[in-house]
């Protein structure tokens, strides 16, 4: 566990009130005229005997769009007097074919280019990306063995002790191990090779990082002229509730999970807007107001944007987000229920749901150098003991009577509790963490087709990440087949994933459901496992 670190230059604010309850997310449980007139023509038309008429023998006290002076009047007749017959038929023949052509050339309406102006912090470069062009995907098939470059570095986790990472050489042999990189400086050490190193050191590929690029292609394409992202659309199968604030903090973290910045990465444009757009919505006590949102989404959401911005302010270091960052954190940990957990309200007694994401909130402030207090932690730690079943091995939801065990018990949950066990100090070889995650496996398998979950997915793909070994090559074989295989490859969706037939993709749509397979796709360097050191031969 790495200790407390200096406490940050900006001062927490005193909770004010109680948090509003107009923000939210989603996590283990769900989110849960007559017609008018029509317009007049654009051009006055008439039959063409009257148009003859009106050309051949005009009245001067007519008033139309045909009447002419008096004196062409004059001139016209005497024309016509004079002029042979065959001439005036064949200007009238001529004058009707004319009209006749007009009358039959289809008029086709264009198609409008869609384009959407971004702020960019380079204005002196020229491409696509960068000037917010938005890009309708192509319907083209997409080979499974499209290699996505991501020059980025890797996310370490901030409680393991500092690891040596084995940098892979062009050949394929083991160079000269990278230096330890320190705990301080975690978020910053993501050099192209060792994320490559950590791809393939657990268990990644190519096919694995092509997911990846095409899922945040797609999520570029969902982002809104503000810069933030919405949970029903306009993509389809979107969520049967709004949550712009879960949606931009979703994709923001799997943004940042492969390493792109306001500044570096093929995604900074992205970036930099959704950062720009969401500050402005920070209130003075910390939270964040995005819009109504279903109440008891609340602190899920203010969880999950915590953890995305202590890790941008980790990652860049960047002063601009070191108030930002102090506030959320201090809204966090003052929302804390009595009984060490979270829930839909500030400072009532909370459920393993809410809490598993506040915990990582909790790390991932520590990751960005920003102390937080061992009594959160603490409480943490005893709220885990009061809704642990079975030794340990599994979870409950919440513990409403100190007579009956926590309940409702699902793999979701007890994934949650064994990696929050994992966080706050729980030894690689606990036998409660095997026997947990066997029984994680054998309860929710990999089955795309029959159980999808990725919600459940999502949390034993960490807790196996974390153990490594035999459960998660196990695991990984699957990951690493499934994902890639089902994801969207052609079409206006291209990079996403469908949401039907997941337990909570009614809920959260296809944005949510896309987001948590982004995740699980970057876990072989988005952090490094908890027990780094003994999994990396040290």
């Amino acid at each position: 566990m790495m200790t407390e670190g200096p406490q940050p230059s900006p001062s927490w604010p005193e909770l004010k009130d109680r948090a509003s309850k107009k923000s939210a997310l989603v996590g283990g449980l769900p989110w849960a005229s007559a017609a008018g007139d029509a317009p007049p023509p654009l051009v006055t038309t008439q039959p063409i005997k009257t148009l003859l008429t009106a050309t051949l023998s005009i009245d001067s006290t007519e008033q139309n769009i045909f009447s002419l002076p008096t004196l062409l009047e004059a001139r016209m007749a005497v024309l016509f007097r004079k002029s042979p017959a065959w001439t005036v038929s064949l200007s009238v023949h001529i004058f009707l074919l004319f009209v006749l052509a007009l009358a039959i050339v289809p008029i086709h309406k264009p198609e409008h280019l869609r384009l959407d102006m971004s702020f960019s912090l380079h204005p002196g470069e020229q491409s696509l990306e960068e000037e917010g062009l938005q890009i309708t995907p192509t319907l083209e098939e997409v080979s499974r063995t499209e290699i996505v470059e991501t020059e980025l570095p890797v996310v370490e986790e901030p409680i393991a002790a500092p690891p040596t990472i084995p940098v892979v050489s062009e050949s394929g042999t083991a160079a000269t191990p990278a230096p330890a990189i320190a705990i301080g400086s975690a978020l910053n050490g993501r050099e192209p090779g060792q994320k490559k190193s950590l791809l393939g050191t657990f268990g990644g590929g190519d096919a694995t990082e092509s997911a990846v690029g095409m899922a945040l292609e797609w999520l570029t394409t969902q982002q809104r002229k503000d810069g933030l992202w919405s949970l029903i659309g306009p993509y389809a199968d979107g969520g049967s509730q709004e949550n712009r604030l879960a949606a931009t903090a979703m994709a923001l973290l799997a943004f940042q999970g492969a390493g792109n910045t306001m500044t570096t990465g093929p995604h900074r444009v992205s970036v930099a807007n959704a950062w720009r757009g969401l500050l402005t919505k920070q209130t003075p006590e910390g939270n964040f107001d995005a819009g109504k949102i279903p109440s008891h989404h609340s602190l899920y959401s203010h969880a999950q944007v915590t953890i995305a911005l202590c890790e941008i302010y980790g990652m860049t270091k960047d002063e601009s987000f070191a108030q930002p960052a102090a506030q959320a954190l201090a809204f966090a940990i003052a929302a804390q229920g009595p009984n060490g957990a979270w829930r839909y309200e500030p400072g009532k007694d909370g459920d393993m749901s809410v809490t598993g994401w506040f915990l990582m909130a909790l790390k991932s402030a520590q990751m960005a150098g920003i102390a937080v207090p061992q009594a959160s932690f603490d409480g943490i730690s005893r709220f885990l003991d009061t809704v642990a079943n079975d030794n340990g091995t599994r979870y409950g939801y919440r513990r409403d009577n100190a007579q009956r065990p926590a309940g409702p018990i699902t793999a979701a949950i007890s994934a949650e509790g064994l990696l929050c066990r994992q966080y706050l100090g729980w030894t690689q070889d606990d036998p409660r963490l095997a026997a947990g995650i066997e029984l994680l496996i054998a309860e929710k398998p990999f089955d795309y087709e029959n159980d999808k979950d990725v919600y459940a997915w999502y949390y034993i793909t960490q807790v196996t990440h974390n153990l490594q070994g035999d459960a998660w090559t196990r695991w990984n074989e699957r990951l690493r087949d499934v994902l890639p295989r089902t994801q969207i490859l052609k079409g206006r969706e291209k990079g996403s994933w469908d949401s039907s037939l997941d337990k909570w993709g009614h809920h959260g749509g296809r944005l949510f459901v896309t987001c948590m397979c982004t995740f699980m796709l970057e876990s072989y360097y988005r952090h490094l496992p908890v027990y780094a050191n003994s999994q990396l031969g040290n």
